[in-house]
């Protein structure tokens, strides 16, 4: 934290010297025009204009009119677009001290650009020219889903799978990589909650209440850390949307939604307010499910419950800004199927591919949890320094704790407690954008205090420090653009002694004599061997052989210390095309449950043995894109490997223990090879045909066995076809069959599920609606999700409908 507040100081020292202001003056240009509506032809107020490749934007104001001012002397495309509603490009020739023009007319359509703040460290750009292969959801996108959470709204991007364990429990799966290789953001910080450490473990955002979701594909460690080598997913709130670009007045959001196949019901509302540079905020939705049905009946303890709100305000001048605010969440769900693995034990002599004990008490499981966070943020800005643009200061209190309840007769009580509290600083210092250079320049670090009590307690208390510093730079030649940067990062780890139920060394199966073998000798060091796999599938020779105790991780404190960098190549080849290359190279620290985990994780259905020897996790990728913008087709196909050194797995060691199969924790090469694509055509009018796949092989490189749950070929194919205010969008979403497994896993049979939606947007001058109807999986067809860790025991959800309706106003 000490650097952190070093690098604020000098910067704020450079940022406060003289730097001759009228210069300045001189050396830019301003952006203005005005923006109506194709319909009415009436002003359209709350547009967002975008200066491609400069990162400046401006909303519109009640007359449609904006300005945008510093930008940098050159040639540049200008977007605008408001929900539904876009235009088509407009050049403009900005000139020092004069100012360009570019009226627009925004008419409806299903397709628009896609514009995004974090991929871009250099502010906000669109999709074709970001460096990152990114796709964005807007507030109507997401209204239109009416999903109940945000893996289930991102299912249908290209290269995204769902991890779950029920509807409560599911997570994004980014080109193969899940759990703490994938971020969750909010607003650009970590959402603090644990749905990276275990199958059973949630994320704790809704994204109803969203303004935007943007996804990122592909390493994003430079700006966000280690844990974003596969990619990120960030959900940018309303009040966060437009902090840079303050409007005037109120504006704001509401939606509600309604569902049969689980009987859902949701409402989220949002309000923002300024005048004269102060600003507020509030929000908030409550959202419930009961138990969803399948074409086999229904799964049982599914159903999910949650509430959240936040509130807050800030204070904006032309050189300074501040802000705070405050989010809660709460919510409780059912873990389908967990109560048959909660404190049940297999005889000794028991084979992993035995059929689990059925004959016992029914016992339920629930997690019942709560969020708080607190945010803080201070800068600078519109700074006339030659060499700083500006600076941001973030700090972020994060509390997250959960109960996981066990139930039975009607009784609760509570199994374990986890409590994880977070404090992030982060501190951003924008370097002065030229026609050629521009950068971003940073430091950030976390502290973690993690505990957990109970049955399923793991882990040992765990403190976490870490501490991070970068620098991004991109340079414009010509047509060409190129980004390189660097990053540090150091964890350490600081262990407690282990305490309650699982403390100390566990004998397979309580077997009634003792083994004298050690199936985990000390010497027995998994980075020893990652190169040779091989040796370690030895272990299923053993079963219904010798059986061993097996004894808890030293929980012994760890530091880790490593390098990330990047290159990138992004060539502007014309008409509309873009190419782009980047070579990545990621450092990622193991994870606490990685370290330390010892006993039965009923999220994972393993018996974890952890190991505190592990080595970090180095992933050299190479990412190549190729893509096409033009009034009637739209285009991205994107290729990458990552080769990852000491890739951390579970490893099934073929032993039985509490009635789960062992799982050691072990590292060995691994390679991801796969693409993602999606090309929309315009058929005629404003009826677009659009198809996006997915595709991906992971392996361990010494011995071709396949990694755990890679999800299968998937996409999906849709048309939109509108009439007025009216779209008709029939889909098809698809996957092929999975039988390239690790071992002990199940082969998947493919798919392909029809839904149809119907939505009606209604824009008007200062406000825009929409109500929208979904019929999903129309033919009731017989499904099952391959990364679920319960697709062999239930299915996913069979026919239903939900209807939607969503408001903003500005």
């Amino acid at each position: 934290m000490h650097r952190s507040i070093a690098i604020c100081l000098g910067a704020a020292v450079v940022a406060a010297a003289p730097a001759g202001t009228p210069l300045r003056a001189q050396q830019t240009g301003v952006v203005r025009g005005t923006v109506t509506l194709q319909e009415t032809g009436g002003s359209v107020r709350g547009a967002v204009i975008l200066v491609v490749g400069s990162g400046a934007f401006a909303l519109s104001d009640e007359q449609g009119r904006f300005e945008i001012g510093g930008v940098p002397p050159g040639s540049y495309e200008v977007v605008a677009q408001r929900e539904h509603l876009t235009a088509g490009r407009r050049t403009v020739i900005v000139e020092p001290g004069t100012a360009a023009t570019a009226d627009f007319v925004l008419g409806l359509s299903p397709v628009r650009e896609e514009v995004t703040v974090t991929a871009s460290p250099v502010g906000t750009e669109t999709a074709l020219e970001a460096f990152n292969a990114v796709s964005t959801l807007e507030v109507f996108d997401v209204a239109r889903e009416s999903a109940g959470s945000l893996a289930d709204v991102l299912r249908s991007e290209p290269g995204i799978a769902v991890r779950s364990f029920g509807p409560g429990a599911d997570r994004p799966i980014i080109r193969g990589f899940d759990g703490d290789r994938v971020l969750i953001l909010e607003d650009g910080i970590r959402t603090g909650d644990l749905s990276g450490e275990s199958g059973d473990h949630g994320v704790a955002v809704d994204p109803n209440g969203a303004e935007r979701i943007e996804i990122v594909r592909g390493p994003a460690a430079l700006l966000y850390g280690s844990n974003a080598v596969g990619g990120l997913v960030n959900v940018v709130t309303p009040h966060a949307s437009y902090r840079e670009s303050l409007f005037q007045g109120t504006r704001g959001q509401f939606s509600a939604d309604l569902g049969s196949a689980n009987a859902q019901a949701g409402a989220n509302a949002a309000l923002q307010h300024a005048r004269n540079g102060v600003y507020y905020w509030a929000g908030g939705g409550t959202r419930r499910t009961e138990d969803y049905s399948t074409p086999e009946g229904v799964v049982e303890n599914s159903a999910t419950e949650s509430a959240n709100a936040r509130a807050g305000g800030g204070w904006s001048r032309d050189r300074l800004f501040a802000s705070a605010g405050v989010t809660f969440n709460d919510g409780r769900y059912g873990v389908p199927f967990a109560g048959e693995f909660h404190g049940h034990h297999e005889e000794p002599g028991g084979h992993d591919d035995d059929h689990l004990d059925d004959h016992h008490e029914e016992t339920a499981i629930a997690l019942d949890w709560q969020r708080s966070a607190m945010r803080f943020d201070v800068g600078l800005q519109n700074l006339s320094n030659p060499v700083v643009e500006g600076l941001q200061v973030s700090l972020n209190v994060i509390d997250w704790n959960h109960n996981e309840l066990e139930i039975e007769g009607g009784s609760e009580r509570v199994g374990t407690r986890y409590d994880n509290r977070t404090y992030i600083v982060r501190a951003d210092l924008d370097q002065r954008q030229t026609a050629r250079l521009s950068g971003r320049f940073g430091a950030w670090t976390r502290f973690r205090d993690f505990e957990a009590a109970g049955v399923e307690a793991l882990a040992p208390r765990t403190d976490l420090a870490s501490f991070a510093a970068f620098a991004y730079e991109e340079l414009s030649v010509g047509p060409f653009r190129v980004q390189f940067g660097g990053r540090v990062d150091r964890d350490n780890y600081r262990a407690a002694e282990r305490t309650g139920g699982h403390g100390h060394d566990a004998h397979d199966d309580h077997d009634a004599h003792d083994d004298d073998h050690d199936a985990h000798d000390d010497d027995h060091d998994a980075h020893d061997d990652h190169d040779d796999h091989d040796d370690h599938d030895d272990h299923d020779g053993e079963e219904g052989g010798h059986h061993h105790a097996l004894r808890a991780p030293d929980p012994r404190d760890r530091e880790f210390t490593g390098a990330s960098a990047s290159l990138g190549l992004h060539a502007d080849l014309g008409a509309g095309n873009a190419f782009v290359a980047n070579l990545t190279r990621s450092h990622r620290a193991p994870a606490i449950e990685e370290l330390y985990n010892f006993g039965p994780h009923v999220g994972t259905l393993s018996f974890d043995v952890g190991n505190p020897d592990l080595d970090a996790e180095s992933t050299l990728g190479l990412d190549l894109s190729l893509r096409h913008r033009s009034e009637r087709v739209r285009g991205d196909l994107n290729f990458y490997v990552y080769d990852v050194r000491n890739f951390i797995f579970g490893n099934r060691s073929g032993e039985v223990a509490d009635n789960l199969p062992v799982f050691d924790i072990l590292q060995g090469d691994g390679r991801f090879v796969g693409f993602d694509a999606q090309a929309a055509v315009r058929l005629g009018g404003q009826a677009w045909a659009t198809l996006g796949l997915g595709r991906v092989d992971a392996e361990l490189t010494a011995t071709g066995e396949a990694l755990p749950r890679i999800p299968p070929l998937h996409g999906t194919v849709r048309l939109d076809v509108p009439y007025g205010g009216f779209t008709l969008t029939p889909q098809v979403a698809f996957a092929g069959r999975q039988d390239d497994v690790f071992r002990g896993e199940t082969a998947t049979d493919g798919y392909a599920v029809i839904d149809v939606r119907g939505s009606y947007v209604w824009p008007r001058q200062r406000t825009a609606h929409i109500v929208s109807f979904t019929a999903s999986n129309l033919t009731n067809v017989l499904y099952r999700n391959h990364t679920s860790f319960i697709k062999d025991r239930a299915p996913e959800m069979g026919r239903g409908v939900r209807m939607s309706y969503a408001v903003r106003f500005h």
